[in-house]
């Protein structure tokens, strides 16, 4: 492995590292090893960067909540009837998923921390997503969390089965997901 020589590195080089060592190869390459070499950098080198594996899995974590947040805000914007915005969160999840096909699984392997000081407050934006049309609708309160939670329960496990090449059969699965969304969203009714 060459040394790597030139400017030294920094945390956010690292994760970026990681990210594209997870994108390349899934997420069992975020990793010590995968990274240094990515970086050109012995291991041990790494540990000026990152406290460990552990360190280095919650920054990029961190980091693709954080992207994945960017992309739900964005494509809300300009939609506010309730269930389109809901539909439009569902697209957006999707559309990101499949662009950082590795991340999102690496993301789904690793359980949510609310209590997290970054962490957290990503978490709670996205859960705020859903939770203002879903107010919109007159579901709030427990029953809001109940919905939330079916929804994501029905959009993740479509999209990890889609990143993964679950679908084998012929029909789009862009069609198969938009069904899943709209069949969903028509049952939603306040409890």
């Amino acid at each position: 492995m060459p040394r790597r020589r030139g400017p030294a590195l920094d945390r956010r080089q690292v994760v970026e590292a990681a990210i594209a060592c997870v994108e390349m190869d899934g997420p069992a390459a975020l990793a010590i090893t995968p990274v240094a070499r990515k970086l050109g950098i012995k291991p041990p080198s790494l540990y000026n960067h990152v406290k460990g594996a552990e360190d280095l899995t919650l920054a990029v974590i961190i980091e693709a909540h954080r992207r994945l947040e960017v992309a739900m805000r964005a494509s809300i914007q300009e939609v506010y009837e309730p269930r389109a915005v809901l539909a439009a969160l569902a697209e957006g999840l999707r559309n990101w998923a499949l662009d950082n096909a590795g991340l999102y699984q690496a993301m789904s392997q690793f359980p949510p921390q609310n209590d997290h000081p970054e962490l957290g407050p990503i978490l709670v934006d996205i859960l705020d997503y859903f939770r203002r049309p879903l107010a919109q609708l007159g579901i709030t309160g427990d029953d809001a969390i109940h919905t939330i939670r079916a929804l994501r329960a029905a959009m993740h496990g479509f999209v990890l089965l889609e990143t993964t090449g679950q679908f084998g059969l012929g029909q789009a699965t862009a069609d198969s997901y938009s069904w899943l969304v709209q069949t969903t969203l028509r049952g939603l009714e306040p409890g």
